[in-house]
């Protein structure tokens, strides 16, 4: 079986090549700014290197269903924008598709594959019929060690760009990525106040960790970046050690943090769903606790 594999992130890209080896011969796209990356490509049959930046959403739709008539399957990461493009290509392809794999294999001709759902709280095991596209979660499949050649490809497409990039702004750094950190506070609607998140960054930073947020406060409030956004459809994270402060903990957030190693919750009703995935559950007002919390903390120091 023939395998493309695409990311917008090179370092997911080697955890999609381990994933489509499983299943068939792999090859590698690359857009052009990832093309300094052809020397660390391990356990690809070939790289194919496009002429479309990572940058352009359009143009990587046009190559990937351009080139998708010779593959059977079709891989992408499960990050935002993976998530984003699986989508389009799926539509515009009418092929079979799935999300959140875990898991991968070939029977009788069928594609077997494991899958998170209903918020994390369950794997479905299903069969697709090829050809298909999946998406990879994150950390699922290990990069593959041996240096295998591969053959190099250049193509060049049509554009197919329906707008102008009349500029670009960086996004502002916000430290160390949410999910690289090891301690994370997790702040929810529990904050009555944009000022009040100060709590929270004073926690994080006792730790030498960062804060993220539920859904409301990244997307409806605009109280944090968007990159803060912890849950199934925005980050997830498994810190050795993650405070979940005024957050009631429902599935689309909880999906987002069941591979954390240790979770603290903090949150006033003793019936709040997050308790259930805790190690630890204080009871209590955050405005109460997180100050209390914070001076004994440097009183230890």
């Amino acid at each position: 079986m023939n395998v493309l594999v695409f990311s917008h992130y090179f370092e997911l890209a080697k955890e999609l090549i381990s994933a489509g080896s499983r299943v068939g011969d792999v090859s590698l796209l690359l857009s052009s700014d990832q093309r300094d990356r052809e020397g660390e490509v391990k356990g690809a049959r070939r790289v194919i290197i496009c002429d479309v930046s990572s940058e352009d959403q359009s143009g990587l739709l046009n190559a990937i269903t351009s080139l998708a008539k010779d593959y059977d399957l079709l891989i992408f990461s499960s990050d935002k924008r993976g998530r984003e493009l699986i989508g389009q290509v799926a539509q515009k392809l009418e092929r079979a598709v799935a999300t959140e794999v875990s898991s991968l294999s070939l029977s009788n001709g069928k594609l077997i594959i494991e899958r998170m759902t209903y918020g994390g709280k369950a794997i479905s095991v299903e069969e697709l019929s090829l050809p298909a596209a999946i998406s990879i979660q994150k950390g699922k499949f290990k990069p593959l060690d041996a240096d295998s050649a591969h053959e190099t490809l250049h193509c060049k497409f049509e554009a197919a760009r329906s707008y102008e990039v009349v500029e670009r702004r960086p996004k502002p750094k916000l430290g160390i990525p949410l999910d690289k950190a090891d301690v994370v506070v997790a702040a929810g609607r529990g904050f009555k106040r944009k000022e009040d998140l100060k709590l929270a960054q004073e926690l994080a930073e006792l730790f030498n960790g960062v804060v993220g947020s539920t859904r409301p406060l990244a997307a409806d409030l605009k109280w944090v970046p968007e990159e803060s956004w912890i849950g199934i459809s925005g980050v997830r994270i498994a810190p050795k050690l993650l405070f979940v402060v005024g957050a009631s903990g429902q599935q689309q957030f909880s999906a987002g943090i069941i591979d954390s190693k240790v979770i603290v919750a903090i949150n006033n009703d003793p019936g709040a769903p997050i308790f259930e995935n805790s190690d630890y559950g204080i009871v209590k007002d955050l405005y109460e606790f997180l100050p209390a919390l914070i001076k004994r903390l440097r009183e230890l120091r």
